[in-house]
């Protein structure tokens, strides 16, 4: 078969990397001025599946024609020439969005910088499998082997571009490597129309037999499809529908339980989307290689209970295997809780298109437009699921009901199927999901530990907890988690946060007088914008998340006279005609720092929008020195970059415990003037005296991070690891109180 059919699987390979390249560098592309929020990656993920879905459609109507091989050659053709100009594409698509909203600036910019490459992909697939299929002669195991090859090219494509491209080699030219990969499939295309290496069904050899071809081909399909009535065909493409609604909401739910573990970053979304594209590859060739004695309905319906089964015990499973590994180190232990979530189900669920394939193919030589039909409803299922799971879902019901409830609608009709021919041992299905909801974990109140508010979404999970009791430590505090990491932490009772880096910025901002006027970027708690509005500074608070401003105003006593905008900070940046005495910017979310706000690009955006003497501030990890403190010192470099007179502010403490502030301005500042003087250990502390000498840092081993490349997630992986074991002990602690690692 391989030796046959190399050349397709060549293309197909490409073509499956070059797909996955095209999804990452949209999101990095559209992040420097729309951000790099779950916003921006929905849009992404939507467009891109729409755009598959319309190229499985139009590839499936155009793959019986004469002169495939001409076509799939253009096709190539213009998606290399689409490839090569995305960042010039991107760049004049935001200068006319720019000014819209966020949303509507995230969706008009991502529909048509990513619709047309991969529409153009979407098509290739039926093409080939037609082509191959003539060949080859055998439906199901042909889609199969080639969807399993082109998402293999897609698991290559990930880690190349997502690790090791994109961050170090930067945008520009991982377009072009990806657009001379795909002219070099053109050139496979070529070669073969040349050597008519091409072979098409008989009866399709040229136009002018298409006429007998098709009052033959008809009156075969009439003897042969009589089975196939209407209402089978109507039942069996419902079985589509089924499987991409549920890999997209699999794949999601499975990405939410495991962040409040295991974190969000670059790492973790890395083998997210490693652990789901092999999952599907290894059932698009395991639904391809069943052997004929089994009936592709039956081995379909046998796949789907399979993946019910899974699917209902996701919740369970997550749980349960996080706590088995967690005395490895999170990298390794995130390899396997992964692994273990998301491959099962997906290996199932990757073998329906294969087994449907072959069994509607069985009564029709149309292998290409059949795969075209699978794949074009199955990805539109994709879409509707991505949107309905991640926008309401998701947020109105949490994840353990929803991923429940997901495994029953996948199980029950094969199961009734499989009842009705006698096969009992399907029963289990009904006592798995008995099981499964038995096992649903819930909310519970103690002495020690109160939640007050619990939300789940696509931009991460909210918890507040008031804490009463910390192992043998009365409290009286109360906590703001993202992803089970500390945004804010205050006394109840005076409302004052407990952390010590608000109290120096305030130092820091009390150099300015009455009146001055401060953009607070990101937002947590609202302890910073609240002291701002003390010493008597206009304040305007940027915040993406609606959830966190509301808990900032309901639990966390924020002024509600304080401006607050809902808006990415970087396209508020982008877009505000206002300018600022001090400009802060304290963007985590969890643990994450968003590259497209701490590059070249951004600072310089920041530092036109200031006043005379005007100051930024960033708000980093402690690390400075070794491998943990390159993104530190890489801010400090970007910084200066950017024409910003920059000095290192660390906290108190070791550098794993401590906050690093960077202080930039177009003019050297001293501090030695200051309304509201810092305490340290009850003294007043001259902060002038607690800068970093900068010349003991290896400023040679550390990067300036700019648009194009943005490394930040690479090089601060270790950071982030780091960070988060530090809050590892806490969430055991949360979870012993009867807050459960998600809802």
């Amino acid at each position: 078969m391989f030796k046959k059919t190399a050349h397709y699987l060549i293309i197909l390979l490409i073509e499956g990397a070059a797909l996955m390249a095209v999804e990452l560098m949209g999101a990095k592309l559209v992040a420097p001025f729309f951000g790099s929020s779950l916003y921006v990656w929905t849009a992404v993920l939507g467009f891109t599946v729409s755009g598959l879905t319309l190229g499985y459609y139009v590839g499936g109507r155009i793959a019986s024609s004469a002169r495939t091989g001409k076509l799939l050659f253009y096709i190539l053709g213009i998606a290399a020439l689409l490839v090569f100009a995305m960042p010039y594409t991107a760049t004049a698509l935001v200068s006319v969005t720019g000014r819209l909203d966020l949303i509507s600036g995230i969706c008009i910019t991502s529909f048509l910088l990513l619709l047309p490459p991969m529409f153009c992909f979407g098509t290739v697939g039926p093409i080939v499998v037609n082509l191959m299929d003539a060949r080859l002669h055998s439906h199901g195991k042909v889609a199969g082997t080639a969807y399993f090859v082109s998402t293999l090219g897609g698991i290559f494509g990930t880690f190349l571009f997502g690790v090791c491209l994109i961050p170090l080699a930067g945008l520009r030219l991982s377009a072009c490597i990806t657009g001379v990969s795909l002219a070099a499939a053109t050139l496979v295309c070529f070669y073969m129309i040349r050597k008519s290496a091409f072979v098409t069904r008989p009866g399709l050899v040229s136009p002018d037999n298409a006429s007998a071809h098709s009052k033959i081909t008809s009156a075969q399909n009439a003897k042969t499809g009589a089975a196939l009535t209407s209402k089978t065909t109507w039942t069996i493409y419902l079985y589509a529908v089924l499987e991409g609604g549920i890999v997209m909401a699999a794949e999601l739910m499975a990405a939410r339980m495991l962040a409040p573990w295991f974190g969000s970053s670059l790492y973790v979304w890395t083998i997210v989307m490693a652990c789901t594209l092999l999952g599907l590859a290894l059932g698009y060739f395991a639904g391809g290689r069943l052997p004929e004695k089994y009936p592709p309905l039956n081995s379909l319906r046998w796949a789907l209970l399979a993946a019910s089964v899974f699917l209902l015990l996701m919740h369970f499973t997550a749980r349960q295997m996080t706590f088995a590994f967690e005395p490895l180190s999170i990298k390794v232990s995130a390899i396997f809780v992964s692994c273990a979530l998301i491959i099962p189900p997906l290996v199932f669920l990757g073998m329906v298109p294969a087994l449907l394939i072959r069994h509607i193919s069985s009564v029709t030589d149309e292998a290409g437009a059949v795969t075209g039909r699978i794949f074009t409803l199955s990805s539109a299922s994709g879409i509707v699921s991505l949107f309905v799971t991640g926008f309401f879902i998701i947020p109105q019901y949490g994840l353990t009901t929803p991923s429940i409830l997901a495994g029953f609608i996948t199980g029950i009709f094969p199961f009734l199927q499989l009842i009705r021919q006698k096969k009992y041992v399907s029963l289990a299905f009904i006592i798995v999901a008995l099981c499964s909801w038995s096992l649903k974990k819930t909310i519970s109140v103690t002495p020690n530990v109160e939640i007050r508010y619990f939300s789940e979404g696509l931009l991460g999970q909210v918890v507040v907890a008031d804490v009463n009791k910390y192992d043998t430590n009365k409290l009286n505090d109360r906590l703001l988690l993202v992803n089970k990491i500390g945004e804010a932490q205050i006394d109840r009772k005076s409302g004052a946060t407990k952390w010590e880096y608000p109290y120096y910025i305030t130092s820091l901002a009390s150099k300015f007088p009455e009146g001055s006027k401060a953009l607070m970027l990101g937002l947590g708690g609202g302890q910073i914008p609240n002291m701002l509005n003390l010493l008597k500074f206009n304040v305007d608070v940027v915040e993406l998340d609606q959830r966190i401003v509301d808990v900032a105003q309901d639990y966390f006593y924020l002024n509600k006279n304080i401006n607050v905008t809902v808006d990415d900070a970087r396209h508020y940046l982008e877009t505000t005609e206002k300018n600022y005495d001090m400009i802060i910017i304290d963007v985590f979310h969890g643990d994450i720092a968003p590259p497209h706000m701490l590059s070249l690009e951004s600072f310089k955006k920041a530092r036109s929008l200031l006043n005379k003497n005007g100051v930024i501030i960033v708000n980093f990890f402690g690390y400075l020195s070794g491998k943990k403190g390159m993104p530190g010192r890489s801010v400090y470099n970007t910084m200066a970059a950017a024409g910003l007179r920059t000095k290192i502010l660390p906290t108190n403490g070791a550098e794993n415990e401590r906050n690093s502030l960077f202080v930039g301005s177009n003019e050297d500042q001293t501090f030695s003037v200051i309304r509201s003087p810092l305490l340290l250990f009850n003294k007043i502390v001259n902060i002038d005296s607690l800068f970093l000498d900068v010349s003991k840092l290896d400023l040679k081993n550390s990067e300036i991070f700019t648009d194009d490349k943005p490394s930040l997630d690479l090089i601060n992986t270790d950071g982030v690891i780091d960070f988060r074991k530090v809050y590892t002990d806490l969430t055991k602690g949360l979870l012993k109180e009867g807050v459960p690692l998600f809802d």
